[in-house]
């Protein structure tokens, strides 16, 4: 039987064999956008998502709750500005569609007692996955509503240099910001499924290519109870929840899906995540997003190296749940030939049941 794109993300991500995998991609590449819907998009947004996404034919988009730091919504507001959140960010080039940021509001317990911390109440944060819903029903696509995890919104008030200081000087402190954000972001997946999000992505970086960005140990402490909150009451409210961290997890993944997490984006080759070892240990009851390389693959190979690579990926990933795209994103410097050959390889021989040369 043959599924429609929604119903094979959902068979997916729920234990079930789909007919075959879905695909997809975080669409950060604005000459695909140019080749694909004739135009730039000013900043990431749901409308230009879901154009691109349906004429390459994507299985879901991740939408975003209006308020993501850093990246929606900030046209027209100059080379630097300041967010709703109090940091300031400065517009680049070479990151869009994420600016960076370069100064942080906080610093210490009394700045702290002293911030307005915004409400998920506020404005409209839910209007781009109305469109994306609305637009989606054309190719029946599957609408994922992306939220913040605790982490990353906690260090991005402070600085990385003051968060670390923090977590020895004053705990309790970095544990009340994270309440702050859990409650924050809970309420905020609530507001999209709502909406009608076929399921919750929360993005929450903790690797570098090469290890954790804090000790394993201080990621039990802090991060661990948070994550095993969202994975309670997001799943209560009826839908799957993904896990997106960039980054080598190795040291990290375990206590991870022990919080009942079981859907991991996006298996990062290039951060030594070996996608056939995580399904090798952790067997069939996980589902994994990725893994063809952005780094090198993507942008310096050939079509033919990307349907190697997509066969080498969808047999590593077999015996469980996949999603196929790539290890993180597709940006300025790939290919867009690359793109497309992702895409055509993986319909190609991404049907069930799998037949490897």
């Amino acid at each position: 039987m043959e599924l429609t794109s929604r119903q094979r993300v959902l068979y997916t991500l729920t234990g079930r064999q789909p007919d075959m995998i879905p695909i997809t991609e975080f669409l950060y590449s604005r000459p695909f956008y140019k080749e694909m819907i004739g135009y730039v998009p000013e900043v990431y947004n749901a409308e230009d998502i879901i154009k691109c996404s349906q004429k390459v034919g994507y299985d879901l988009a991740v939408i975003p709750l209006g308020g993501y730091s850093g990246m929606t919504n900030q046209d027209g507001k100059g080379y630097e500005y300041t967010d709703e959140w109090g940091i300031k960010y400065r517009k680049s080039e070479v990151t869009w569609p994420a600016d960076a940021p370069i100064e942080h509001p906080l610093s210490n317990r009394n700045d702290w007692d002293n911030y307005d911390f915004p409400s998920p109440e506020d404005g409209d944060r839910t209007a781009e996955i109305r469109l994306a819903k609305k637009m989606a029903k054309e190719t029946d696509m599957a609408i994922i509503g992306n939220i913040r995890g605790p982490f990353t919104p906690t260090w991005l008030l402070f600085g990385m240099t003051h968060f670390s200081m923090l977590m020895y000087d004053d705990p309790a402190l970095i544990h009340e910001v994270m309440r702050k954000y859990t409650d924050f972001f809970i309420r905020g997946a609530e507001m999209l499924v709502d909406e009608g999000a076929d399921a919750i992505l929360f993005a929450d970086d903790y690797g570098f290519n090469t290890a954790p960005l804090i000790a394993p140990a201080q990621f039990k402490e802090f991060v661990i109870p948070y994550l095993a909150e969202y994975s309670v009451k997001i799943k209560s409210l009826g839908v799957p929840l993904i896990m997106h961290s960039d980054g080598n997890l190795n040291s990290l993944i375990e206590m991870i899906f022990d919080t009942g997490i079981s859907n991991y984006n996006p298996v990062e080759k290039a951060a030594e995540m070996d996608l056939a070892g995580l399904r090798k240990i952790y067997g069939s009851n996980k589902v994994f997003w990725g893994n063809i390389n952005n780094k090198t693959t993507l942008v310096t190979g050939t079509p033919e190296d990307i349907e190697q690579e997509v066969k080498e990926c969808i047999k590593a990933a077999a015996g469980g749940g996949h999603i196929l795209s790539s290890d993180h994103s597709i940006h300025d410097d790939t290919k867009i030939e690359n793109i497309l050959a992702l895409y055509e390889a993986g319909r190609k021989h991404g049907k069930h049941p799998f037949k490897f040369d």
